[in-house]
């Protein structure tokens, strides 16, 4: 007889559990949960895993782990959307189930971050596993499942790091494969949440199916409920069916049926031995699922919140080779990234892994000093065929394949740029409403006429289409900066002189409001404060500059940078006017200011007196700066 697939049409059922027991759904998968590991039997099953994991480039049109993301995020508002209501009828929630119901919009939120860190391109290029039981998934993928398995999806940073360090003991994981473990841990562990899910609304389902049908014992034949159990079995919750119905049963008298209701009540026994046995083992199960469901739900959140520079870093062999260069160290974020890209590059082209082309450029930073010791010096300047030939690189086709490319810059530039003119030009000219002379030298005349009015116009429209598509395809490449974390050294720091008129307080305020803060930090202080003296030559400025410049000094101690560091970032010197005809007007503004702007480094501010004074270090002050 063929196994039935759906629960029968009892008139008293419930028509919200057919969907969530329907045999469509497949069966309810077990937690991703395993025995759970501490720091050193991390190690060791890193160590186990990376000698057993064979991995390989993914065959091209190779389908990843996508179309099973987007059946768990089905399942998973399919689960929500039956719990939810059971809650809203008034039913009794696990505490698994109030995890799910109260952190779902979390799980909504961690959905649209892995669709934004899911480039399918990206991925593709992720080396992929070639044994069961995850063939064909990123290699990264099935080192996030063990970590969520034996840590029963609860995070944990270091034990991380630790686990990472010991599976590339064995196997080297790329800089892609890093990076992508973030996103990677997500998509596990929305993988075992959906199993949770699914797990926990087909079990309340199969009990609330088994207390309707103890409720209506009388009228079910022992046959009907043999095939309704073996429908719930396509769905694996005909035990816990079972084991409800079992006790719901218990002590009860039944109306009706009672041959009937004594013949089930056997069956039972026989199906169920040791009823303590297996209401037992289902609350250890159900005790662990509300374990699992809260560490998986708390765990996403912790991922968000994570150090992940700081965690590859550590796990990255690639990066601790290249840390224990100091000018690699100082440098900031974006230049880290380029060099680590551009390290990539030449492992894909070489027979090396990615450790040992950064080993290769080390040691050639390490060699030499000055502009030699930094890594664009061997990746992309002069460098560059000198670490090639290190890595046994041809550099004879990557020559002229850049040679050609640098020639033909310029030709395909004007080409575009005639041939788009030239089809603009013919477009307008079959479009233009009108009638044209034909035949003889006179319409060739007035054809060459309109194609040289029609061409200028149509070769600026042109011109700018084509440098808008190049300034909006090619990207702009970063050149390399430090981080300076502790502030610009003083012997590199410089002065910035602004020359303003200090006129009036409205003027005044509007300079210190107005002032290029987003630009200053505050560990790189200018120099000192102080009043500059007028020429001794010109007559003093009238008696009203004297209040001008305590307004200025308030201004300028006012800015919101000026107030954070505990050194000033900015410097008020004041030079009154002299009254003077216009054509020495600019004495007392930039020429005046340029010629003070010679003094570096700067002086230490200790006293508004101290300043430098028409290019000459005053004989009171210690000699710190040349003038």
């Amino acid at each position: 007889m063929p196994t039935p697939t759906r629960i029968p049409p009892w008139p008293w059922l419930n028509p919200t559990l057919a969907p969530v027991l329907d045999r469509s759904n497949g069966v309810a998968s077990a937690p991703i949960r395993a025995e759970i590991f501490g720091l050193e039997r991390f190690a060791q099953h890193g160590i186990s895993l990376g000698q057993t994991h064979r991995a390989a480039k993914a065959d091209f049109g190779q389908a990843t782990f996508y179309p099973r993301l987007r059946n768990n995020i089905r399942t998973l508002r399919a689960a929500h959307r039956y719990i939810a209501e059971q809650a809203h009828n008034g039913h009794g929630l696990s505490p698994a189930a109030d995890w799910l119901v109260d952190n779902f919009h979390l799980i909504e939120d961690q959905l649209r971050e892995i669709r934004a860190g899911l480039p399918r391109r990206f991925y593709r290029s992720l080396p992929v596993l070639q044994d069961e039981p995850l063939i064909g998934l990123p290699r990264i993928y099935g080192v996030a499942w063990a970590f969520v398995a034996h840590t029963d999806s609860a995070f944990d940073e270091t034990l991380l790091v630790h686990f990472l360090q010991a599976y590339q003991t064995q196997r080297e994981l790329t800089q892609a494969e890093l990076w992508a473990l973030p996103t990677t841990l997500r998509v596990v562990l929305v993988e075992n949440l959906r199993r949770l899910a699914d797990r926990l609304a087909a079990h309340k389902a199969a009990c609330e199916l088994a207390n309707q049908c103890a409720d209506h014992i009388g009228g079910i034949d022992l046959n009907t409920l043999k095939r309704t159990v073996a429908t719930l079995a396509l769905r694996g919750v005909e035990r816990v069916f079972a084991v409800q119905l079992a006790q719901a049963l218990a002590g009860r008298r039944v109306a009706g049926d009672g041959m009937a209701a004594a013949r089930i009540r056997q069956w039972l026994q026989g199906l169920l031995p040791d009823l303590a046995f297996a209401q037992a083992q289902h609350n250890a199960d159900q005790a662990a699922d509300n374990l699992s469901m809260g560490n998986a739900v708390t765990s996403l959140r912790l991922i968000g919140a994570a150090d992940w520079p700081g965690t590859v870093a550590s796990a990255s062999v690639v990066m601790q080779t290249l840390l224990a260069s100091p000018v690699f160290l100082a440098e900031d974020a974006a230049t880290r990234d380029h060099t680590l890209h551009a390290i990539e590059r030449l492992s894909a082209r070489c027979a090396l892994g990615e450790a040992a082309v950064a080993a290769a450029l080390m040691a050639q930073m390490r060699a030499h000093t000055g502009p030699e010791a930094l890594a664009q010096h061997w990746l992309s300047g002069p460098g560059r065929s000198t670490l090639d030939a290190q890595l046994g690189l041809d550099r004879r086709a990557s020559g002229a394949w850049q040679t050609l490319q640098s020639a033909s810059r310029l030709p395909v530039y004007l080409l575009a740029q005639l041939l788009g003119t030239a089809a603009l030009v013919w477009a307008i000219q079959r479009t233009a409403p009108g009638t044209w002379p034909v035949g003889g030298w006179l319409w060739a005349g007035w054809a060459l006429l309109a194609w040289v009015a029609l061409w200028l116009p149509a070769s600026e429209t042109v011109v700018a289409v084509v440098n808008r598509l190049i300034s909006e395809s090619v990207k702009p490449a970063h050149l390399p900066r430090f981080e300076l974390a502790q502030g610009i050294p003083e012997a590199e720091r410089v002065l910035v002189v602004v020359p303003a008129l200090l006129s009036d307080g409205r003027t005044i305020a509007q300079l210190g409001t107005t002032w290029p803060t987003p630009n200053a930090t505050p560990s790189s202080p200018c120099s000192a404060t102080g009043p500059m003296p007028p020429k001794p030559a010109h007559p003093p400025m009238p008696t009203c500059w004297p209040w001008l410049w305590p307004v200025s000094k308030r201004s300028i101690h006012n800015t919101p940078a000026q107030m954070a560091p505990a050194r000033p970032v900015f410097y008020c010197f004041t030079v009154p006017a002299p009254i003077a005809p216009p054509s020495s007007a600019g004495w007392a503004g930039s020429a005046n200011a340029a010629s003070w702007s010679n003094c570096w480094p700067p002086w230490p501010p200790v006293a508004p007196a101290r300043f430098c004074r028409w290019g000459r270090w005053p004989p009171s002050l210690p000699t710190r700066a040349t003038c």
